[in-house]
């Protein structure tokens, strides 16, 4: 094939005819059907044109490279893996002629994605797939061109490491991102099984995940970084599950396979349902639908009948570092929500809470008999306005300060935490719910907003829009790995999600 397409005249290499599928083997690969031109079932003009022969760049550059392995991914989308399986990728110009992208050279294009070139998303569409800006044909189109880590030539010539980097600052499929951070949790799996101590526990699914991150906030892609997340949610559930209930070792002295971790077995049938969870599941990540929260009537009983029994949020995630590189709206949402859920699993945000009510109490005593100490306290927020980016009013607030409206406001957050912190467990999804509630209530805050900024171990960066945005992420994780915990399967279904 490669030779007789280096000696095609340079026009002529576009479409085939004779047929839908490509011959590969002397087999079509759309029909599996045998394919001589000795028997006569060869090709034939009165069969039409059929799909292309090959795909092919004008340019030899980074840029273009990446594109073309895009438009692979996008073609292999559509058409299906085995329409694409082995079609020639090629370099054209009229100086050079025709010029294979051979898999060795594909395998160093890779490795220079990994490690030396700067994350970028498809510059034809980024403009219409951001947080605020996503076109839905744009979006689809992203998806689509979404690398396969399930490629061999990618499996074979990759490392974890470097896959993850290619998962978050170029795109890959949920499907196999998902099998990837499974890889790892079951590397983990084995190794924490002959730790001594809970501190030698392994951390490759963090590691990978955080490579990925970082990669993901280069290319400032919202959409890989939230599909890390949620998906890292997800394995983190399935392999606490695992720990606590399967062995990781067969009698026969064997591993255990992924059907005896949390899997049914079935093979390839089991296979088939966890893709088709995976991608009920991830069409979250794209259309940013997140859990539905309490509105602002978050009463105890409302709260109580709310509640849903853990499972604890995923080992925490250090994104200190991350959050501090990028302003980036979604960025910060998804590292937010990161930050969140850590908040949640180390125990600080139970602690802060604690804290904060003491705070605020203390604040409403002081202000209630003085109204100088109200003006100063109103003097000190206006002051710390530009480093805190919070919208403020000036006569607005100074009023408040000067009524009694900022002391009924911060006497109803204590007693909102102080009855969050009695019914709540805080490593829970009932917490978050009760967060949101108290967000949607505020309008211009100060002192409020701090201290959840405080609480949930997020910077003054994060507006009350911001706060939300990642709270209502981490609920959609934590659901995610309630779900996965409860069911033992590998993603939960948006309907139960989204109900």
């Amino acid at each position: 094939m490669y030779a007789l397409l280096q000696t095609i005249p340079y026009n002529e290499v576009y479409v085939r005819v004779g047929g839908p599928g490509r011959i590969s083997n002397g087999v079509d690969v759309s029909t599996d059907k045998q394919c001589s031109d000795s028997d006569g079932t060869g090709r034939s003009f009165d069969d039409g044109i059929g799909l292309p022969v090959a795909l092919f760049v004008r340019e030899a550059d980074y840029g273009h490279l990446v594109s073309l392995l895009r438009t692979r991914a996008r073609f292999s989308s559509i058409f299906g893996r085995n329409m694409t399986k082995g079609i020639p990728l090629l370099y054209i110009t009229p100086e050079n002629g025709v010029r294979v992208f051979t898999e060795r050279l594909q395998s160093q294009v890779l490795k220079t994605m990994a490690w030396d070139l700067n994350p970028f998303q498809n510059p034809s569409i980024a403009h219409k797939t951001s947080f605020d800006n996503t076109s839905e044909p744009h979006l689809q189109q992203k998806l689509e061109e979404l690398l396969d880590l399930e490629d061999d030539s990618m499996k074979q010539n990759l490392t974890p490491e470097e896959m993850a980097r290619i998962a978050g600052g170029f795109g890959a499929t949920d499907d196999s991102v998902a099998q990837l951070l499974n890889d790892a949790m079951q590397k983990d799996l084995m190794t924490d099984k002959g730790a001594d101590s809970p501190d030698d526990a392994a951390h490759s699914l963090q590691d990978l995940v955080n490579e990925g991150l970082a990669f993901a906030l280069r290319a400032n892609d919202f959409h890989t970084s939230r599909q890390l997340l949620i998906l890292y949610s997800l394995v983190a559930a399935k392999k606490r599950r695992n720990s606590e209930s399967a062995p990781l070792i067969e009698s026969n002295g064997q591993p255990t396979t992924a059907a005896n971790n949390g899997t049914n077995s079935g093979g390839a049938a089991t296979h088939d349902r966890n893709s088709v969870a995976i991608q009920n599941t991830m069409k979250m990540v794209y259309t940013k639908k997140e859990i539905p929260t309490p509105g602002s009537d978050s009463s105890t009983d409302e709260l109580s009948k709310l509640y849903i029994p853990p499972p604890p949020p995923p080992p925490p995630l250090d994104t200190d570092r991350l959050r501090s590189a990028t302003n980036s709206d979604g960025l910060l949402a998804v590292l937010g929500a990161a930050q969140v859920l850590r908040a949640m699993q180390d125990g600080s945000a139970k602690r802060r809470v604690l804290e904060s009510i003491e705070s605020v109490e203390e604040w409403v005593e002081n202000g209630e008999q003085s109204v100088a100490f109200r003006v100063a306290s109103w003097r000190d927020q206006r002051a710390a306005q530009g480093d805190l980016k919070i919208a403020m009013e000036s006569d607005s607030n100074f009023m408040a300060f000067i009524s009694n409206k900022a002391i009924a406001n911060r006497k109803r957050f204590a007693e909102q935490l102080k009855a969050a912190s009695a019914v709540t467990d805080f490593d829970s999804l009932q917490f978050l719910q009760t967060i949101h509630s108290v967000l949607s209530q505020m309008n211009s805050p100060c002192l409020r907003l701090e201290l959840l900024q405080y609480i949930l171990g997020l910077d003054n960066r994060y507006s009350v829009a911001h706060v939300k945005r990642s709270v209502e992420l981490a609920a959609t994780c934590l659901n995610i790995s309630s779900e996965e915990t409860e069911s033992g399967n590998v993603l939960a279904d948006e309907k139960a999600i989204t109900q």
